[in-house]
């Protein structure tokens, strides 16, 4: 009772937001437990990923105005800094990461599932940066960069945690790794006022991780 006291002290017009934000973290949160198991689960799977997507599509008008918003003056010198701190972000950290679990800092080959594996970057960037941490961002900015980064590394942990998923060996490390990375995603989505510098670092990031696969990984659905 006492959450629903304090959500009633948040603007009317913040309300509707923060709802959306809320039901479709969680439906993806739900989709991403759901999804490892064999049918007919897995297609059960498909309504909490159908909601999100629904509550997404409602603040969908138009899908080059929606581009435009999230590239607008892409090419203007503080655009193409934020740009470029991206793109080192996303290298740093595919090396250092690639470093931990003992492969080369650098892959020596290229395979097709990179340009998959990037693609699969450029999504979760539109809905948590652009979409949830968006709605979220006119409330509070901090609480848009926490809640957007903390309901991404549920999320990502989601996918590992069911019964009928492969468990990582520490699950606890790669939530916070996962957490502290997407806050910093998500302070480089608010200074850079645009999608362009999180794209490019979720991707690049991918492309450098999955450079060697030749196959999707188990977590991948």
């Amino acid at each position: 009772m006492k959450n629903y006291e304090h959500l009633r002290t948040v603007p009317k017009r913040y309300q509707k937001a923060v709802f959306e934000a809320v039901f479709c973290s969680v439906g993806l949160v739900v989709f991403g437990y759901l999804v490892s198991y064999p049918f007919p689960t897995k297609f059960l799977s498909l309504a909490p990923l159908l909601m999100s997507a629904y509550i997404i599509s409602r603040r969908i008008h138009s899908p080059m105005a929606t581009l435009a918003v999230f590239f607008r003056d892409l090419f203007s010198r503080k655009k193409l800094i934020y740009a470029f701190i991206g793109l080192e972000t996303g290298m740093a950290a595919a090396m250092y990461y690639r470093g931990s679990i003992g492969l080369p800092v650098l892959p020596a080959t290229l395979e097709s599932f990179a340009l998959v594996g990037m693609t699969i970057g450029v999504v979760e960037e539109s809905v948590f940066r652009g979409f949830i941490q968006g709605r979220l961002m006119k409330l509070d900015p901090g609480l848009a960069v926490i809640f957007t980064a903390l309901a991404h590394a549920l999320y990502k942990a989601s996918l590992f945690l069911a019964p009928a998923a492969q468990h990582l060996e520490n699950m606890t490390s790669f939530f916070l790794w996962s957490f502290s990375g997407y806050i910093v995603l998500g302070i480089l989505r608010y200074y850079s006022k645009s999608m362009a510098a999180v794209i490019i670092a979720h991707a690049t990031f991918d492309l450098i991780l999955y450079a060697e696969n030749l196959q999707a990984p188990f977590w991948v659905w």
